[in-house]
């Protein structure tokens, strides 16, 4: 029987500017399996609008020769149809889950794709395709943010700004499980009520709303005035909201968003904060603070562990102990819903106006075959 060639997939259009945000699904052609290469029929993709700066994603995906267009999901779940001759870990009919490197040109939102061994790893068989495809690229960016940023200790507090997101959830449930003490925050009572019911004991969930949006009292409260051993941020407002800068038409959205210097006021003495914003500007003020603190500030990209080949074995072991962790459910996946192929197109014009107006939204698509 003949390999597929092609492959029906759904890409997000940056060409003009990076930022025309244009979604579209094409007929694509799919690379030639290497010696090392597998072919994977996608059972489950996480569907999501990537948060990468636009100006990275053109320093990544430039190519004179390609389409600058960035794949609707890129965490994977499904089946290998095929193997390069050098594949020894995996054979056909194997399940597996991974990431799809961004630099591959290729979209989760498929009916196949064309990986390399070591981007995958062996889906537990008491793990459906859609929890193994909805928490991958979560759980990687929080084990990134945790135990390589982080340097997480037993014992250390954490503070996990916007808890109830799906990356706040699988970042509060790894922190718990390696011993640290959480703290979060949320923004609603819907967001609150999630958290309360979440199988994890958190020390506090500080509620920033429109009444109450101090982040460093409730902070400091908890811990005695000694302040937070990690901060882990989705967003933080650039700007005072009272500022001159400030954009009105984002106050809704970022209304929200604690400020650069709440962030670093809740911090310890050696403490850290992982951010996940690549624009982040820190004025001299907020680098003293930094300073005096003897504090540390990481920059969280996950994609890096895809994109350096340096880091393969490493990464191989990440995936594993993720999945181990989900097997066992030590980490539950919050996944919003799911949609058929058919209707993954809608769903991501849908997301793709959300992100726009520069407000968080997930979800995923389990394809139906």
């Amino acid at each position: 029987m003949s390999r597929k060639r092609t492959a029906k997939s759904i890409f997000v259009d940056i060409r003009k500017g990076c930022n025309s945000g244009q979604v579209q699904a094409r007929e694509v052609e799919l690379p030639e399996l290497g010696r090392n290469g597998l072919l994977i029929q996608v059972k489950a993709c996480g569907l999501s609008i990537s948060k990468i700066e636009s100006t990275a994603l053109c320093q990544i995906l430039s190519n004179p020769n390609k389409n600058l267009g960035v794949g609707a999901g890129h965490e994977v779940a499904g089946t290998v149809v095929a193997t390069g001759d050098d594949v020894t870990t995996l054979s056909k009919g194997d399940h597996v889950v991974g990431i799809i490197p961004l630099d591959y040109g290729q979209s989760g939102c498929a009916d196949y794709v064309a990986l390399q061994e070591f981007d995958v790893v062996i889906k537990p068989h008491g793990v459906s395709f859609v929890d193994a495809a909805g928490c991958i690229g979560d759980s990687v960016k929080a084990y990134t943010a945790l135990h390589y940023l982080g340097k997480l200790s037993s014992g250390d507090t954490v503070l996990v700004l916007d808890g109830a997101s799906s990356f706040g959830s699988i970042c509060i449930q790894l922190a718990h499980h390696w011993g640290a003490k959480v703290l979060t925050t949320s923004s609603s009572e819907d967001e609150k009520l999630y958290l309360q019911n979440m199988e994890v004991e958190l020390a506090q969930i500080i509620e920033l709303n429109e009444k109450n949006s101090s982040l460093k009292s409730a902070a400091m409260l908890e811990t005695g005035n000694l302040g937070v051993d990690i901060v882990v941020d989705q967003g933080i407002a650039q700007y005072p909201q009272s500022s001159s800068i400030y954009d009105n038409r984002l106050q809704n959205s970022l209304n929200l968003l604690p400020s650069k210097h709440d962030v670093i006021s809740c911090l310890a003495v050696g403490g850290r904060w992982i951010t996940s914003n690549s624009n982040l500007q820190l004025d001299p003020p907020n680098s003293r603070l930094m300073y005096l603190r003897c504090a540390s500030l990481g920059f969280l990209f996950e994609q890096a562990w895809m994109l350096s080949s340096a880091q393969q074995g490493r990464y191989q072991h990440i995936l594993m102990d993720i999945m181990e962790k989900v097997a066992t459910k030590t980490i539950r996946p919050n996944i919003h819903h799911t949609v058929s192929f058919d209707g993954a197109l809608e769903v991501i014009k849908a997301l793709e106006e959300v992100r726009k107006l520069r407000i968080d939204s997930a979800c995923e698509v389990d394809f139906a075959y």
